[in-house]
């Protein structure tokens, strides 16, 4: 999907693009009100009838995107953060790309742990965002970050990168969100919070600095969660497949059914959100995996 000319960007990788642009307005929609779509950790494989702990990963991530597609507003974008594929494969992410294209929509990318960075460049092209990357929408800042470190579950933001953070939110005042893998602060999961952005402190400084930052939205934790620090909120979204137990010191599974999160962005700075999940979703995972 081409970029469109009138898109403002910043990246501090050359070469990246957004999927497509978003136009002013959509069928149904106003300018004073924009829709987000985020969906999390789908863990696709190579195999079609590939499983996570027991469940389908392609078929329940169509699922949720089906249920996406029709249940929220019409949206202008989706955004998807990360956990892409799970088994690192070509064909992975050549079906990811075929089923986001099905959309019509534009599209945004950043990797999560489980994900293969040169794959993603390669095959979801321009949808494919970070180091740090920003992209305008209705009067919005979004801002995509890269949270990942090859070779570790955990994130880290790095030196470079939070400087790259820092211009990007800098030069602009309008409001923002950032959207990352790992989550910036405990979610008082013990064995989850191991695996949190390890300079998350230096995040939350920068949002500090920066009020128009509305939004930290972030995946990996297969979890909703919720927390605000002065006026910028941590979000957690579920996955599309596999929900860990919140507030768990060891790893658990929990029963909640896959789902995905709406993001409205106002024109007045306000932001909505919600959490959907899939109603009776017939697949279950083993609630007695130790792991994965």
């Amino acid at each position: 999907m081409p970029a469109s000319t009138g898109l403002r960007t910043f990246d501090i990788a050359p070469d990246i693009a957004p999927s497509q642009a978003p136009g002013e307005t959509r069928s149904g929609r106003t300018a004073q009100r924009r829709t987000l779509l985020q969906l999390t950790d789908p863990h696709l494989f190579a195999d079609p009838e590939g499983q996570l702990l027991d469940v389908t990963t392609r078929r329940s991530f169509e699922a949720v995107l089906e249920l996406a597609l029709a249940h929220s507003p019409p949206a202008d974008a989706l955004v998807l953060t990360g956990d892409l594929v799970h088994d690192e494969s070509r064909e992975g992410y050549r079906t990811l790309r075929r089923l986001l294209d099905r959309t019509g929509l534009p599209y945004y990318c950043i990797p999560g742990n489980h994900d293969s960075r040169p794959l993603m460049d390669e095959l979801l092209g321009p949808a494919a965002l970070g180091p740090v990357a920003a992209r305008e929408l209705g009067g919005w800042n979004l801002v995509f970050l890269d949270s990942t470190e090859p070779g570790r579950e955990g994130g880290r933001i790095g030196a470079a990168r939070l400087a790259a953070l820092r211009d990007a939110v800098a030069a602009d005042p309008s409001p923002a969100v950032i959207f990352l893998h790992q989550h910036p602060i405990p979610v008082r999961s013990a064995w989850m919070d191991k695996l949190r952005v390890e300079d998350g402190d230096e995040l939350l400084g920068i949002c500090d600095r920066h009020p128009q930052v509305k939004a930290l939205v972030c995946g990996h934790i297969h979890q909703e969660f919720e927390h605000r620090i002065q006026g910028c909120r941590i979000l957690g979204t579920p996955s599309t497949c596999v929900q860990f137990a919140p507030r768990q010191a060891d790893f658990a599974i929990d029963t909640h059914a896959p789902g995905y999160r709406e993001l409205t962005l106002l024109a007045d700075g306000a932001l909505e959100t919600r959490v959907v999940r899939l109603d009776g979703y017939p697949e279950h995972p083993s609630r007695t995996a130790g792991g994965y």
